[in-house]
């Protein structure tokens, strides 16, 4: 028998209805559950499914990231230092919030709350970190996955999540998963105090530094906007941030107001075209063209748009691409601007920075490095955008994670400015910016593997493409493989400067393959994708 399972079956720390819980699990659900290792870090902290087991999110593994969370504070920062924490709407996220306060208070860290511990923005609690000078925090937050994920994102002082390096040594404080039960805590409750409303009033105020053409907004009821916030922390927020910049923001009701089960929303991440479902049946009833969504714990923003008389989702990489060219083309710069972005996003924006004479700098995959690039240059060079592929933008430096509210402050500051010529986002990428700058076709393809234990099964993948012998793929030459090992991926680099890149998530059971591809014709990159999308499926056995 599974000798971490039995443990925990026979603990008096467990209540009844959690030893229930785990007889009911199967064999190979207990060793899954159960095993002699310890959770990791991934692209954007530890995120896992919630329930009982040395594998899964809990109050007893909770408590033990926390625990080392604080114990390499101290390490770093001493005693008596202050880590703000927030939380998103997920089931049970308030519950942890309080016992990661809690943890964190027996170890003698102060700890910042928000009023009556209530949920908050991922861009919200960055924000606070810096605005309160903490060393850090943390967010109970597993995004946009789905409703049975619960997560731990840490953060460091400058209000970005932390890296690898910092991650490897958190872990080395981790109780090793037979000792996780043994963990004590004596909570220190004057450590543990509750910030005013005054640091969310204050970012957003700040988050209108954000707009360039202020006056291009007009005041009046016309033209309506549609939001989903997916009945997450930005359902009270983010409506009326944006209605105080005079856009005609009009709430999705059935989803625009906080659920722990995400109740009216089965599909939470704008990434996913189905997730505005209910928008466009809404938008279409008030004749509107124009939709935005965020995700849960809205850090992520996408737009959907109605394009001659079709709906289409605007890309992650197509919104980085218009910030990239709206900002160049408008804002006045001292400095050299600079973008910052992935190694699997866009390699358009490169050909429009260089015409502005700026820098384009390429990170790892994940806001931590994105953030952290932003800390690292500070006032040396100028500020434009940050973005990757998979939808997401920082358009400011009042905070380091990714940030809803501002990228949809800009996005419609962007649509007002182009609705006066007739445009849309659309016509801005094939009237204005590929004729420029060249045609290009951006997709990233995403192969989910269900299975308990799906690293196995993903790294297979990749090991296979890392073999690949052969200097052509479809009708296109492979003019090298490479693996970009500050990117974490392999890259298969073509002709004209098109690439296609492979890459395993840090956080979820998924394969990624990224397409970046360059020509004279977009109907040819259509055909060209087409036929690289089958030749993959093929060999992927998809």
């Amino acid at each position: 028998m599974n000798h971490i399972y039995k443990e925990w079956l026979n603990s008096s720390k467990l209540t009844l209805i959690e030893k229930k819980a785990i007889k009911k699990l199967s064999i190979k659900e207990r060793d899954t559950y159960f095993p002699n290792e310890l959770l990791t870090f991934g692209t954007a902290g530890v995120r896992g499914k919630m329930g009982m087991g040395t594998a899964r999110m809990n109050r007893f593994t909770y408590a033990n990231l926390a625990n080392a969370y604080g114990r390499y504070i101290i390490k770093q920062h001493g005693l008596n230092k202050t880590i703000v924490i927030g939380h998103d709407n997920r089931l049970n996220s308030d519950k942890f919030a309080i016992l990661c306060a809690e943890l964190l208070s027996s170890l003698g860290i102060k700890v910042l709350l928000f009023a009556n511990n209530q949920l908050m923005p991922t861009p919200i609690v960055s924000y606070a970190i810096r605005e309160t000078k903490s060393v850090g925090g943390l967010i109970i937050t597993a995004s946009h996955n789905p409703k049975e994920y619960n997560g731990f994102k840490a953060y460091a002082d400058d209000g970005g999540q932390i890296l690898p390096d910092a991650a490897n040594q958190i872990s080395t404080f981790l109780n090793k998963p037979k000792d996780i039960l043994k963990l004590e805590c004596k909570p220190n409750y004057k450590l543990i105090k509750y910030l005013s409303n005054s640091v969310i009033n204050n970012y957003l105020r700040s988050a209108r530094v954000v707009l360039i053409n202020k006056k291009e907004i007009k005041h009046g009821k016309y033209d309506p906007i549609m939001l989903t916030t997916h009945h997450g922390t930005a359902s009270k927020l983010l409506p009326q941030f944006l209605k105080s910049l005079n856009f005609n923001v009009k709430p999705i009701k059935s989803q625009t107001f906080f659920s722990p089960t995400f109740v009216n929303s089965p599909i939470s991440n704008p990434e996913d075209f189905n997730s505005f479902d209910q928008s466009i049946k809404e938008a279409d009833k008030l004749d509107s063209d124009f939709c935005i969504g965020v995700d849960p714990d809205a850090d992520r923003m996408a737009v959907c748009l109605k394009h001659q008389g079709q709906w289409r989702l605007i890309s992650g990489n197509e919104m980085g691409i218009i910030y990239t060219y709206y900002c160049l083309k408008n804002r006045h710069f001292t400095k050299t601007p600079y973008v910052i972005s992935s190694y699997v996003s866009t390699y358009l924006i490169d050909r429009i920075v260089k015409a502005y004479k700026g820098k384009v700098y390429r990170t790892g995959t994940g806001f931590k490095w994105m953030g952290a690039k932003v800390t690292e240059i500070g006032n040396r060079e100028s500020f434009v955008v940050a973005f990757e592929e998979a939808i997401g933008a920082l358009n400011t430096t009042i905070n380091r994670d990714k940030d809803s509210f501002t990228a949809s402050a800009l996005a419609l500051e962007i649509r007002e400015v182009y609705r006066k010529k007739g445009m849309d986002f659309v016509d801005i990428l094939e009237k204005e910016i590929y004729p420029k700058y060249g045609q290009w076709f951006g997709k990233t393809v995403s192969f989910t593997y269900d299975v308990l234990d799906w690293k196995p099964v993903v790294k297979s993948k990749m090991d296979l493409l890392k073999k690949y012998k052969h200097n052509t793929i479809g009708d296109l030459k492979i003019k090298k493989i490479l693996w970009n090992k500050i990117g974490d991926c392999l890259e298969w680099h073509l002709d004209n400067d098109s690439w296609i890149k492979f890459r395993l998530s840090g956080t979820e059971p998924k394969f990624k393959i990224y397409y970046n591809l360059f020509g004279d014709d977009m109907s040819i990159l259509l055909n060209q994708y087409n036929k690289l999308d089958l030749l993959f499926k093929q060999m992927l056995g998809v």
